[in-house]
């Protein structure tokens, strides 16, 4: 149920250092906001009742795409359709548009960002598994420093990241793909108000000359606490030949290193089927005929 929210002090700092500052000095009694999609949500239902908000919106700076042909590197404020519309990414990433036009509806896209919806560290958000599948890091802030963390790192349970009080994620860094590499994301809706994802795979493949496995990363969310990275699944495809059947084996070991919260035996078996589906639509992305 929303209400009306809570009294609070809005605060806008024109640069990053100014922000930062902000967060030391009203440490624990703020919160950032970015699109505000999930924040303004949240303090209408009272889950957050901060006692500051400080908007980045503000700070062009945090607004930027660049990718230098080595890595790819987002700023907190980029939001949903500036990645699907980017074409640097549609041309490099395409698995991060896949992820991020299954977010929610257009406004939703327009408005939110890609930094705020890993920081809502929702089970089901569509984002997470794509960069994890991606590889992607995350740069976070704070007047004590700068630290790196793999985004699969980032998530200690359902809502809730390894982010202090005093931190910001200030970037998403994606390092350059691989030759004779794919990448797929798709996901399983659950029909509700917000139409949540009731399983989401990101899945990335590099294959060699003789269409061996050299590379595999596969992201699975909505079927843990947090969004989580198939460890034992990628082991398993890495060294081996793409044939027949690889890909359907991969699905069921990936269905064991889930643990759903609710509608084990289906979201189980939900897994097995899309984790073989994106892997089959990331290696049919590579094209062979340069190899």
């Amino acid at each position: 149920m929303l209400s009306k929210l809570r009294p609070f002090k809005y605060l806008e700092p024109s640069t990053l250092p100014e922000a930062i500052s902000l967060l030391d000095q009203f440490e624990g009694k703020a919160k950032i906001l970015a699109g505000g999609t999930d924040l303004i949500i949240q303090m209408k239902q009272r889950k957050l009742t901060p006692e500051y908000v400080i908007n980045l919106k503000n700070i062009p700076e945090l607004d930027y795409i660049k990718y230098d042909g080595k890595d790819l590197r987002i700023g907190p404020l980029v939001t949903h359709s500036s990645v699907a519309n980017s074409p640097i990414i549609k041309e490099n990433f395409g698995l991060l548009v896949e992820a991020v036009i299954a977010v929610g509806g257009v406004q939703t896209r327009n408005r939110g960002t890609v930094a705020g919806n890993l920081c809502n560290a929702s089970p089901s958000a569509d984002t997470p598994p794509a960069l994890i599948a991606l590889g992607a890091k995350l740069k976070v802030l704070s007047s004590e420093g700068e630290r790196i963390l793999n985004v699969e790192n980032f998530f200690t349970g359902p809502f809730a990241t390894v982010l202090k009080r005093k931190e910001i994620l200030a970037e998403i860094q994606i390092p350059h793909l691989p030759p004779y590499s794919g990448g797929a994301y798709l996901c399983l809706p659950k029909i509700t108000a917000v139409d949540e994802t009731l399983v989401g795979v990101g899945a990335f493949i590099a294959v060699d000359s003789e269409k061996v496995c050299t590379q595999a990363r596969i992201g699975l969310g909505s079927v843990a606490p947090t969004p989580i990275r198939a460890l034992k699944t990628e082991e398993f495809l890495r060294g081996k030949r793409i044939e027949n059947g690889l890909f359907e084996k991969a699905g069921e070991i990936a269905a064991d290193e889930s643990s759903p919260r609710s509608r084990e035996e289906y979201r189980r078996e939900m897994v097995k089927v899309f984790v073989k589906r994106a892997l089959g639509e990331a290696f049919r992305k590579i094209d062979l005929n340069v190899l």
